[in-house]
């Protein structure tokens, strides 16, 4: 028998840790997700028992050492673990931000591509998360060992600095000052009579 020219395709099976509050994160997001679903236009989403969450964004960081980046971000930025492949992968969520870990090299998204590339970690793509207040997270970041790239500076509306997990991937940490603002939710014109803009 010939063999099938697309086993040179199938990714390995990686086997998955199964962690008992996994049923209750994604029973919690099936009730996110059916709470959006009958939202009035322009109402925001609210996550039931908690405050208001937007719509969720994922991002991949790859990281040469999956415990200690996980331990990272749950400890010190609040994330919370959903799915753990030892030693290749893991699905992180904070709000409305879903963070995936993957190793270089590793099954799946840390693969080498065609050329040979293998996926690192690093650059100055980040991602950003809202604090209430930067100058006590800065000092209580800073007591637990963080890296950070810089000082505290202030842009247009916010106070910002960014920090490196410990695969150099960055994270930007701001807190919004007098003047800033959310964008409005719901349609960016306003409706004439019938629905129509």
């Amino acid at each position: 028998m010939t063999p099938d020219p697309l086993d040179a395709l199938r990714l390995p099976i990686v086997p998955v840790e199964p962690r008992p509050e996994f049923a209750d994160d994604l029973l919690r997001r099936i009730e996110i997700a059916q709470t959006a679903a009958t939202a009035e236009p322009g109402e925001p989403n609210a996550e039931p028992g908690g405050p208001a969450v937007r719509h969720a964004a994922t991002v991949r960081y790859f990281v040469d050492d999956l415990d200690t980046a996980i331990s990272f971000y749950e400890r010190q930025l609040g994330f919370r673990e959903e799915v753990r492949s030892p030693g290749a992968f893991a699905m992180l969520d904070r709000g409305g931000l879903r963070l995936l870990l993957s190793v270089p090299g590793a099954a799946g998204a840390g693969r080498a591509l065609p050329d040979g590339t293998v996926p690192a970690p690093g650059g100055w793509n980040r991602i950003a998360l809202q604090v209430t207040d930067l100058a006590a997270a800065v000092a209580a970041l800073r007591d637990a060992g963080a890296r950070f790239r810089d000082e505290m500076v202030t842009g247009v509306g916010v106070r910002q600095i960014v920090l490196q997990d410990p695969s150099g991937n960055l994270v930007e940490l701001f807190e919004p000052i007098a003047g800033y603002h959310e964008r409005a939710r719901g349609p960016s014109r306003p409706r004439k009579e019938g629905g129509q803009t």
